[in-house]
């Protein structure tokens, strides 16, 4: 695993008691992100939190720790229905294009719309799925039903037309005329 802990430091002479400086930056709120940023992808600073005194909630960035949080349930979601598909998660290797954080929630937000449609779709589709397959089966139930019916009311009309006569006396071919005709 030689990239599990490359952490981009090319020096070694970071780890190493190298001399270093402590200042202390004043950037505006509307730049800090994208300063922030730009330093954290140069390596070689180390930030120290000047408002360790304060809890979570009562940061100014409180609200993009939400966002943060938000977008972590989307992925656990998304990978949760991968796991229900019966698919494998695998792990792909970092590219060099980053993500803005509202690019990449603007894209969760899209896809997880997406995908609660199609849950939607799917669970409407096996619902009807599921009524087409009732219904086939009254339909087959009725349909012997009836034809059953239907054997046994021929069977019925057969049995009353030629039907034996009540005495032996009877000619021969009067009993064999049909019972309409004898009347």
């Amino acid at each position: 695993m030689p990239g599990l802990l490359d952490f981009g430091f090319n020096n070694i002479e970071l780890w190493r008691s190298e001399e270093m400086q402590l200042v202390q930056l004043m950037i505006p709120a509307e730049s800090a992100h994208d300063t922030v940023g730009a330093l954290g992808d140069v390596g070689l600073l180390q930030f120290k939190d000047l408002n360790a005194d304060k809890s979570a909630f009562q940061r100014t960035y409180a609200n993009q720790v939400k966002r943060c949080d938000e977008m972590a349930r989307k992925i656990r979601f998304f990978h949760d229905q991968v796991e229900k598909a019966g698919m494998t998660v695998g792990i792909r290797a970092i590219t060099d294009k980053g993500y803005e954080m509202d690019e990449l929630e603007g894209k969760l937000e899209e896809l997880e719309t997406e995908m609660l449609e199609v849950n939607g779709n799917s669970e409407r589709l096996a619902r009807s799925y599921n009524e087409l397959v009732e219904l086939q089966l009254v339909l087959e139930k009725a349909g012997s039903f009836f034809d059953q019916a239907r054997i046994d009311a021929q069977s019925e009309s057969f049995e009353r037309t030629y039907s034996v006569p009540e005495t032996m006396d009877a000619p021969l071919l009067e009993s064999a005329l049909p019972v309409s005709d004898q009347l």
